[in-house]
């Protein structure tokens, strides 16, 4: 038998994990293993989620990124006493060299960072979306009901990010702050594209100074399902998501194949396939006049 195991941070103690990425990041290497394991016959081993990171303490953020409010193992995954002498004893065999493990036996594939973002897991998003439903905390379930209809999710990620111009932003700076200014010229857009004043649902780390230019304009609302995870796999269900340069964006979009406009040179990755129709389009001041007509069909009454 042979194992995979996402280690989702350099210092991984097997309980909890000093410092790391967030959460957008983190889940690459674990759909990458979750993956690996269907296709390759081997036993998942339950990564190690709870995290303590002084940043977001220090930056007084909402979120203080713990993670140990995420999800539980329900899928059957190796943890507790086996999971850690697992780990202690087996040979490790690094995601470069995984097609090895054909040839091997009793060793463990590990997986980490970010190796191509969703390039091997491109079509295999209703798979990790249902093994994220099975394994969500009681608490994180409430986000699956919500109700996006006739909606525009939006996610906006400040937080840590840098704030630099716009024209770094253009050119393809990633981990930067969008223009807040921008998301609601879009909502404006939208909804005349639309013809009626859709409702917004406001997915944000950010202070409501900072979100001033769009919580001001009418039927726009902030909400959160109280943790990361949560979230996603609510905004993941909305028909039309207006996203950040973010992982946390991009896993929404990958989970949900939903239609997507992101800011120019934001997008960082193509994720709908020749099996989906909706789109993905980057925008910059203006909504082009292709994607506008989708928008009309989308909302047509």
């Amino acid at each position: 038998m042979n194992y995979v195991y996402p280690k989702l941070s350099e210092k991984d103690l097997g309980f909890v994990r000093l410092g790391g990425a967030g959460l957008g990041n983190i889940l690459f290497p674990y759909a990458r293993a979750l993956v690996f394991a269907r296709d390759c016959d081997c036993r998942l081993i339950w990564p190690t989620w709870p995290s303590v990171k002084l940043g977001p303490i220090l930056r007084r953020e909402m979120d203080k990124r713990f993670y140990n409010d995420l999800f539980d193992n329900r899928c059957g995954a190796v943890g507790g006493l086996k999971k850690m002498w697992l780990l202690a004893v087996k040979k490790r065999l690094p995601e470069s060299k995984k097609r090895l493990v054909e040839k091997l036996n009793d060793r463990i594939v590990t997986f980490e960072g970010l190796e191509g973002c969703f390039d091997d897991i491109l079509y295999d998003s209703a798979y990790v979306f249902e093994n994220l439903k099975q394994n969500l905390k009681p608490g994180n379930r409430d986000a699956l009901a919500f109700d996006f209809r006739d909606s525009i999710g939006v996610h906006i990620r400040l937080g840590d990010f840098a704030r630099v111009s716009e024209a770094e932003v253009r050119a393809g700076r990633h981990d930067s702050a969008l223009p807040v200014g921008w998301y609601a010229d879009m909502i404006c857009q939208i909804r005349e594209l639309a013809g009626r004043e859709l409702k917004v649902w406001i997915f944000s780390d950010g202070t409501e100074e900072e979100l001033k230019p769009v919580l001001s304009l009418p039927r726009v609302q902030r909400l959160t399902f109280g943790t990361s995870i949560a979230d996603i796999m609510a905004l993941s269900r909305a028909p039309l998501l207006i996203a950040s340069g973010s992982s946390f964006s991009m896993w929404a979009r990958y989970l949900g194949r939903m239609n997507c406009i992101c800011y120019t040179g934001q997008m960082k990755q193509a994720i709908l396939t020749e099996r989906d129709t909706a789109f993905e389009r980057e925008c910059g001041d203006r909504i082009d006049e292709e994607t506008g007509l989708r928008i009309k069909e989308l909302f047509a009454k």
